[in-house]
């Protein structure tokens, strides 16, 4: 019984501050592209590190009317065949947080095989050509 009192008395100063001190909380997060198109409808799936938290798995990158979309991991309710969002934020700035980094992240990833393509090494010597060479 003690352990859910000193929980509850935390989470209520934890709310005084934030309500006091009427800021946005910010969190160390880090999001990496695991896997581009996985399944239709879905541009890509991500990880993100949440400080030294915890890890939210199958995070989802979708294309809609408002541009990209973060979708978190779903379950699916056995009595009902809905699905509700298995991780959810209470602090909506935290949310606006966590979309701007799997959307940036996804763009890096989109973004950097590109730029690597395009620019040829510093060290590399242009190709001889091979062809035959008739001359007259």
């Amino acid at each position: 019984m003690p352990r859910t009192s000193n929980r509850s008395a935390v989470q209520e100063n934890a709310a005084q501050e934030n309500v006091a001190g009427n800021s946005t909380v910010q969190l160390a997060m880090e999001a990496v592209i695991v896997e581009h198109n996985p399944e239709r409808g879905v541009l890509a799936s991500a990880d993100v590190k949440v400080g030294d938290i915890m890890t939210v798995r199958n995070v989802r990158i979708r294309e809609d009317d408002y541009g990209l979309t973060v979708s978190m991991p779903r379950t699916k309710m056995p009595h009902t065949d809905q699905y509700k969002d298995s991780v959810f934020f209470s602090d909506k700035s935290l949310k606006e947080q966590f979309d701007q980094i799997v959307q940036k992240a996804y763009q890096d990833s989109i973004l950097s095989p590109v730029l690597n393509d395009d620019a040829p090494g510093e060290d590399m010597e242009p190709e001889e050509e091979t062809g035959m060479n008739m001359g007259m």
